[in-house]
C-alpha cells in the first residue's frame, strides 16, 4: 500500500492502527471490505482477525502546523465479535489510534455490549486513541433509539463522532473514511524519517506482505530483498532496523526464536482463537487442551484458513509463548500428559457445599473481566505459597501450605463489572489469610479500572457474622474501631489484625516477591518454548532432522539425526537436553566457572545408557545458545556426578553443518 502521497527522502512516516469492534453480526467484516476495498459482498461471521489496507483522503491540515510532512499509511483490524475471542483480542488491541464501534442499529438496546469493548480498549491501549460511534448494516432500517439518547451516549462515552453506515448500498462510507482520516490522532503517532533507503525497503517488505507471504527468516527475507532492489544496495543490519521499526508498529511481528518474521500477525490471533475454542469445548468442560495436540496442530479448526505444516508448527509455538507471557493459561501435568488449562474457559459448575467457608472480603471492579481473573487464577498457580485444588466455571479453590482452603468466586453483573468474593476454611492462619487477599487486591489495583473492597467480619466471641451492612459502613465511614455483634452484644474490632498487617509494607513487600516468583516461572516456561523453537530453526537450517520427544521427565526433550552428504538421514544422532534461563547456572566462587547442578540423579543414569551423546543445551538470558556432551562428561568424572562445569561452545547452523569438528565428537 502506498502512502496518502509520495514521500520524498527526509520527510516523516507513521501508520495508523484503526480496529472495528463490536457484537457478531452487526456488520464489521461487510464495512471493512466496503471501506478497503470499495465493494460488497456476503460473508460469515469473522473467525480471529482481519488486517487489511485502508486509503483515506488527504487531511486537509497536513501542509501546516505539527503534520507538516508526514505521510502517512492506515490498517484496518477486524476483530471477531464472538465472546470466545475476546481473551485473545485483548492481546492484539494496544497500538490502537481510533476505534470504530459498531453496533446493530436493530436491537431494542443497540448499545448492550458496546461496554466490554470500550473496558478492554481502555485497558489495552496505553496512549491516548478517539473512538467513533458507527450503526452498520442500516439498510435493514432505522436505529431503534433516539437520536437524542445517542447523542447523550457518545458524550457519556466520549465518542467523537456518530455515523449510520450501510456496506451493502455504500451509504455513509465515504463519509466515514473522511472521519477516520480527521479523528485520527496523528500528533500523538510515533513516526521515523522515510529516507529513500527506509522507504524503498518498508514498500518492499509490505509488497511482500501484501503478496500473501506470512512467516520468513530474516536471512531469507534479506536474499529476496537483495535479489528485487540490485539498484538500491543495503546491508542486513539496515534491513533489520527497517523490520524492528514495523514491527514497533505492528505492522508485523518478530519472533522470539528462529529468526523468523511474521509479515501477517493476524495469524496469532487467529490460530490462538481455535486453542481457546477447543479449550471451551473440552469434553470434561474444564478449559484444557492437551499442549501435545497444540504443539503438533492437531486442533479442529473448522472453516479456517491454515498455513502450510512447517510454517503452522512455528507459528503454534510462537501463540503458546503469547499466552505464557501473558499469564491466560497453566501448564498441568496429568496422567494424560501436559494439558494446557484456561481458567476462563472452564464449565462445570461447583457442586452446592453443604457449609460454604466464609466470605472475608469481596472486591467489585471493571475492565477485561476475562483476562482479569484468567492472570490472576495462573500467578497465583505459579506462586510457592498457593497450590491450585479444584477450577470451577467462576471460582477457583487453592490449597495453602497447611493444607487448608482458600479461593475466590467471580459473579459477573450486566454492566460489564464483576465481584470476586474472597474465602477461606476455619483453621487458615491469618497471615495466610493477609498474603491471600493482599495478593489478590494488588492485581486488580494493576489491571482494572476501577476497585472497590467490602471487608466482612465475625464475631471472635461467638463467632457469629455481622450481616447489618449498613450499620457497619456507617461506623466504618465515622473510623469507628468497632461495632456491638448482634448476637452476643460484645464488641466485635473493625481496625483487626488483619486490616493491620493488610495495610503494612511487610505485606506488601510479600505478595510483590510472590507475584516475582510466579512471573519467573512463568518466564522459564515461555524461555523453554522459545529455545525449543530456536533448536528446531538451527536444525532445519544446518539441514538436519530434529525430533521433539516425549520423555521429558526422563531429562530428554528432543534428538536431532543428521542428513549425510546427499541429504539422507544417516542413523546417526545425538539427543538434547534443553535448559533455558540463567537461574540454570551459577558462578562457582575461587575460580568463576560455570556450574550446572544435576537435579534428578536418575536423569544422570538415563543420559549415561544411550548408544549415542546427550548434549545439554543452554540459552541465557541474552539470547546466547551454547552446548555440550554431558554423557562424555559423566563418563570421564563419574557416574554420581552431580555438578556439571559448564563449558559449552556455540550451538549453531555452522555447528551442526561440521558434527566431526564440533562438541559432539563422537560422531
Amino acid at each position: 500500500m502506498d502512502a496518502f502521497i509520495e514521500a520524498p527522502p527526509g520527510a516523516r512516516y507513521t501508520n495508523a492502527k484503526v480496529v472495528l469492534v463490536g457484537e457478531t453480526g452487526a456488520g464489521k467484516t461487510d464495512l471493512a471490505i466496503r471501506l478497503a476495498e470499495g465493494r460488497w459482498e456476503i460473508t460469515e461471521s469473522t473467525h480471529g482477525m482481519e488486517v487489511r489496507p485502508l486509503i483515506l483522503p488527504q487531511p486537509e491540515n497536513t501542509s501546516q502546523g505539527s503534520n507538516a510532512g508526514i505521510f502517512r499509511e492506515v490498517w484496518l483490524w477486524d476483530f471477531a465479535g464472538q465472546p470466545d475471542y475476546r481473551l485473545i483480542h485483548q492481546l492484539y488491541m494496544d497500538e490502537t489510534a481510533l476505534a470504530l464501534m459498531v453496533m446493530d442499529p436493530q436491537k431494542d438496546d443497540p448499545f448492550e455490549n458496546l461496554g466490554h469493548w470500550e473496558k478492554a480498549l481502555s485497558s489495552a491501549v496505553k496512549r491516548p486513541f478517539t473512538k467513533v460511534l458507527v450503526a452498520g448494516r442500516c439498510d435493514r432500517g432505522g436505529m431503534t433509539v433516539s437520536s437524542q439518547k445517542i447523542q447523550e451516549y457518545c458524550k457519556e462515552r466520549g465518542y467523537k463522532d456518530y455515523i449510520d453506515t450501510s456496506a451493502k448500498t455504500g451509504d455513509g462510507c465515504e463519509k466515514l473514511k473522511n472521519l477516520i482520516s480527521q479523528h485520527i490522532p496523528w500528533d500523538h503517532l510515533p513516526w521515523t524519517t522515510t529516507t529513500h533507503l527506509f522507504k524503498t525497503l518498508k514498500d518492499a517488505i509490505i509488497a511482500i506482505k501484501n503478496d500473501g507471504a506470512v512467516l520468513v527468516r530474516m536471512p531469507g527475507l534479506c536474499r529476496q530483498l537483495k535479489k528485487e532492489l540490485p539498484e538500491d544496495p543495503f546491508t542486513e543490519a539496515e534491513m533489520r532496523t527497517t523490520v524492528g521499526l514495523l514491527a514497533g508498529q505492528g505492522l508485523l511481528q518478530i519472533l522470539a526464536f528462529g529468526d523468523f518474521v511474521l509479515l501477517q500477525p493476524e495469524y496469532i490471533n487467529n490460530y490462538a482463537s481455535v486453542v481457546v475454542r477447543c479449550a471451551r469445548e473440552s469434553t470434561d468442560e474444564m478449559g484444557n487442551v492437551p499442549k501435545s495436540h497444540v504443539l503438533e496442530g492437531d486442533l479442529d479448526y473448522k472453516d479456517m484458513k491454515r498455513l502450510e505444516a512447517a510454517d503452522e508448527k512455528i507459528l503454534l509455538r510462537a501463540m503458546l509463548q503469547t499466552f505464557m507471557d501473558h499469564s491466560l493459561c497453566l501448564e498441568e501435568e496429568t496422567s494424560e500428559g501436559t494439558q494446557l488449562v484456561f481458567p476462563s474457559y472452564f464449565k462445570r459448575d461447583r457442586p452446592e457445599l453443604p457449609t460454604h467457608p466464609a466470605i472475608l472480603t469481596t472486591y467489585r471492579f471493571s475492565g477485561p473481566i476475562d483476562e482479569i481473573y484468567a492472570t490472576l487464577v495462573v500467578r497465583l498457580y505459579y506462586t510457592n505459597d498457593f497450590h491450585k485444588d479444584q477450577l470451577w466455571k467462576n471460582a477457583a479453590d487453592f490449597k495453602t501450605h497447611g493444607n487448608k482452603q482458600a479461593g475466590f468466586m467471580l459473579t459477573k453483573t450486566a454492566d460489564d463489572t464483576a465481584e470476586l468474593a474472597v474465602y477461606f476454611e476455619p483453621g487458615v492462619p491469618e497471615d495466610t489469610q493477609v498474603s491471600f487477599i493482599k495478593y489478590i487486591h494488588e492485581h486488580l489495583l494493576k489491571r482494572s479500572e476501577t476497585e472497590e473492597r467490602q471487608r466482612y467480619y465475625v464475631c471472635p466471641h461467638c463467632q457469629t457474622p455481622v450481616e447489618n451492612r449498613k450499620a457497619l459502613e456507617m461506623r466504618l465511614e465515622k473510623k469507628f474501631k468497632d461495632i456491638f455483634c448482634a448476637f452476643c452484644g460484645k464488641l466485635v474490632p473493625l481496625m483487626d489484625s488483619i486490616e493491620q498487617k493488610f495495610a503494612s509494607p511487610e505485606f506488601l513487600a510479600l505478595v510483590r516477591a510472590m507475584d516475582e516468583e510466579a512471573k519467573r516461572k512463568l518466564g522459564n516456561e515461555s524461555l523453554e518454548l522459545i529455545l525449543e523453537g530456536q533448536a528446531k530453526a538451527i536444525t532445519g537450517e544446518a539441514g538436519h532432522i530434529y525430533r521433539e520427544l516425549t520423555s521429558h521427565d526422563h531429562g530428554i526433550d528432543a534428538e536431532i539425526e543428521f542428513n549425510n552428504d546427499r541429504g539422507e538421514a544417516s542413523g546417526q544422532k545425538v539427543y538434547l537436553q534443553l535448559k533455558s534461563g540463567d537461574s540454570y547456572l551459577y558462578k562457582r566462587k575461587g575460580d568463576n566457572k560455570e556450574i550446572f547442578t544435576i537435579k534428578k540423579p536418575r536423569h544422570a543414569t538415563y543420559w549415561q545408557a544411550h548408544a549415542y551423546p546427550v548434549m545439554l543445551v543452554i540459552r541465557n538470558s541474552e539470547g546466547e545458545i551454547r552446548w555440550m556432551n554431558i554423557t562424555d562428561y559423566l563418563k570421564r568424572r563419574g557416574p554420581n556426578t552431580k555438578q556439571i562445569e559448564f563449558d559449552g561452545e556455540p550451538f549453531n547452523a555452522q555447528c551442526l553443518r561440521r558434527p566431526a569438528h564440533c562438541v559432539c565428537k563422537r560422531l
